[in-house]
């Protein structure tokens, strides 16, 4: 017990020395100092049993502001003590904190491992139940004799296309016995799985089936996995619904690799079977995205049995491949059968302009000039673009947001406010953004502006980042594109012989500085570094690397991501758009994409990825947005970099205007994301 309470002090020493690396100059006073370092202490006695040093310790942090921390810890470590009573008591307590809600569902979890159901039902709360307290919910019902309550719960848990948590089983086995998980239910959840390619749990669900409807599911997901069996029509002769649910299900999916088999695919299929019209014309929209994406190579998308009007989608598709196949007159006639809001847009606007500007036309000429001229006065890729065309200044429109001393007062004198801001100091990021979030969810615009003006006072860009975009606060460029990790960005940019803006700027793309940021594909930390290439880059240049862990680490992430991204540059001829492009989709992916025969603007706008096209986009518009916050001028794009793509962008070249300089596209909140980066997606600057 001694020894453990020893390391713990070790890592309150060592989370402590680090405080200052986090506040910099607005160092805390030795008294906070002292109060972090007894509260760190006090958690350790908890968790080693030590009581009289606990008491102690706890009986000098009264008014420190993570007090209600010590209350919950306590809580949780003694929680075969409590009662609801207890439980509600702190609940009530500590209302205005994010822990009261946390112990419930712990309390929750452990009531219903005992067993103890009617005291579960009693201080269950149906508005924030995790995933396993909603299954253990349904069985509490069940057990308290409530059957048509716990039934019905079991159908809401049961109908999702993922895999549910294991405390399901018990009310879906309840469920089963009782007749009610059928043929049909198990078939219902079934097609939801395999809407969301959940392979392994449609497999589970095989279980749930009888022998035909088995035979028909394996068949489904055969198809799934093997799109290109459903060619096979012969093989499909059965004329039901859930026939043309795989039928469907397949030719979407052969659509992904094969357009035109998937086109060829439907015919044959209509002359058999008749299917739903409003299936069949979401289907072959579909098919006709995935052949402009194919380049259209049997000349079939102007037959599709599908009307273009509100066709958005579609219609951008056809207009990027009649980019690509430089038919200029074929992208205005598509860029004409867009909604008109969306025809205003800066990047319609734009290729409207681009088009006419090619043309003889005294007039067309004119209407581009005009065109370019007043997109250019906005903050956004294509307005950019615009205004090097015409050798015009880029318009940041930087609006810096006024707030007062007395108003960072004020909201740094709220509890939650204060509980953040120590979490933060003490490292415990995902408890000092719950907090944050807590406090901060219902707070006015204003409030958030004074929000991100404080966070960015304590180093936390993200935090600073994410409040400007729930304030919908686009302008004040100080705030959205701060210069966060200076010193490190510019030792590392120089050691990389990159551009510091460029190597800023995909920092901002990827995770808006973010330390600890992970996407669910396992990219880590500042820069989103696989572990796999940090690991290699480690090893080219020389840096110290033992585990993934170290990619949360701002400076050796940074380290490492400029490294790699001076790799990238150098691989791509000092080309930072193929560069940024392989930095967010791999080099072998855009070698095969690379078409010197397309001016470069084309190249970005009929890139195969969405999600590469807004990143290469974003990331040039933040590497413009960053010159300008150090006082550099280049363009948008460099010379070198239009030059390496087809000669037709020398009207460009001949326009642009040495004194350039750039703005980007804005950082919306994209619902549903999980990727910290997608969270703060950019789509104006």
């Amino acid at each position: 017990m001694g020894s453990a309470f020893f390391r713990a002090g070790i890592a309150c020493w060592l989370i402590l020395s680090s405080l200052s690396q986090v506040y910099g100059a607005d160092a805390p006073s030795p008294e906070l100092l002292e109060q972090r370092r007894d509260y760190l202490a006090a958690i350790a006695a908890i968790k080693s049993q030590q009581k009289s040093r606990y008491r102690q310790l706890r009986a000098g942090l009264s008014h420190y502001p993570l007090h209600p921390y010590l209350d919950y810890t306590e809580t949780i470590y003694t929680l075969a003590r409590q009662s609801n009573s207890s439980i509600q008591a702190f609940i009530d307590q500590w209302s205005d904190t994010p822990l009261a809600e946390q112990l419930r569902q712990n309390w929750l979890y452990y009531l219903a491992k005992h067993h103890r159901w009617q005291e579960f039902l009693d201080i269950y709360n149906l508005d924030s139940a995790t995933s396993v307290n909603a299954c253990s919910y349904g069985l509490a019902l069940f057990r308290t004799q409530q059957i048509t309550e716990a039934f019905a719960q079991a159908e809401r848990l049961w109908l999702v296309g993922r895999s549910q948590p294991d405390e399901c089983d018990p009310i879906f086995t309840a469920w089963r016995d009782a007749g009610v998980l059928d043929d049909v239910m198990a078939w219902r959840r079934f097609q939801l799985a395999m809407a969301d390619s959940k392979l392994t749990l449609a497999r589970y669900l095989l279980r749930y089936m009888d022998s035909s409807t088995k035979q028909l599911a394996s068949r489904f997901i055969e198809v799934h996995r093997k799109p290109e069996l459903i060619v096979q029509v012969r093989r499909f002769n059965a004329d039901n619904d859930r026939q043309r649910q795989i039928i469907l299900h397949g030719i979407a999916r052969l659509a992904r690799r094969d357009a035109p088999a998937a086109l060829a695919t439907i015919k044959a299929y209509q002359q058999r079977y008749k299917f739903d019209s409003t299936e069949t014309e979401a289907l072959f929209t579909s098919i006709g995205i995935r052949l402009s994406l194919a380049g259209d190579p049997n000349d079939e998308l102007n037959s599709l049995p599908v009307s273009l009007t509100g066709q958005t989608e579609l219609l951008e598709a056809r207009i990027r491949y009649a980019l690509k196949q430089l038919d200029w007159g074929e992208a205005l006639v598509m860029i004409n059968r867009l909604d008109p809001a969306l025809q205003q847009t800066p990047r319609w606007s734009y290729w409207r302009a681009r088009i006419l500007a090619g043309s003889t036309d005294p007039q067309d000429l004119a209407s581009a000039t005009d065109i370019y001229r007043s997109i250019a006065q906005q903050r956004d890729f294509y307005s950019f673009l615009a205004a090097d065309m015409i050798g015009s200044r880029y318009e940041f429109a930087d609006s810096p947001t006024l707030v007062t001393t007395e108003e960072v007062l004020n909201l740094q004198a709220m509890p939650g406010i204060q509980r953040a801001e120590e979490l933060f100091a003490l490292n415990e990021l995902t408890r000092a953004r719950r907090e944050w979030q807590f406090t901060t969810h219902d707070f006015s615009p204003r409030e958030r502006q004074i929000a991100a003006r404080v966070t960015e006072g304590w180093g936390q860009y993200h935090q600073s980042i994410r409040a400007m975009i729930d304030a919908e606060t686009w302008d004040d460029l100080t705030l959205r594109f701060p210069l966060a990790y200076h010193d490190s960005f510019i030792l590392n940019t120089r050691a990389a012989n990159i551009s510091l803006p460029w190597g800023i700027a995909i920092a901002r793309q990827e995770s808006a500085f973010m330390p600890d940021a992970r996407s669910s594909a396992g990219a880590i930390g500042l820069m989103q570094l696989m572990p796999a290439t940090a690991k290699q880059t480690a090893r080219r240049h020389g840096v110290k690397y033992a585990s993934s862990q170290q990619l949360t680490d701002p400076e050796t992430n940074i380290q490492l991501g400029t490294a790699y991204l001076g790799t990238m540059l150098r691989r791509f001829n000092n080309n930072r758009i193929l560069a940024s492009a392989a930095y967010n989709a791999g080099p072998s992916r855009v070698e095969r994409w690379i078409n010197p025969d397309l001016p470069l603007d084309v190249w970005i706008e009929t890139l195969p990825f969405e999600e590469t096209r807004s990143y290469v986009q974003n990331v040039l518009m933040f590497s413009s947005i960053y010159a300008w916050r150090l006082n550099q001028t280049p363009p948008l794009i460099m010379p070198n970099e239009w030059k390496d793509f087809s000669s037709s962008n020398s009207a460009f070249l001949d326009s642009a205007s040495p004194d350039t300089g750039p703005a980007e596209p804005e950082d919306r909140q994209r619902a549903g994301s999980t990727d910290p980066a997608a969270q703060l997606s950019p789509v104006r600057a």
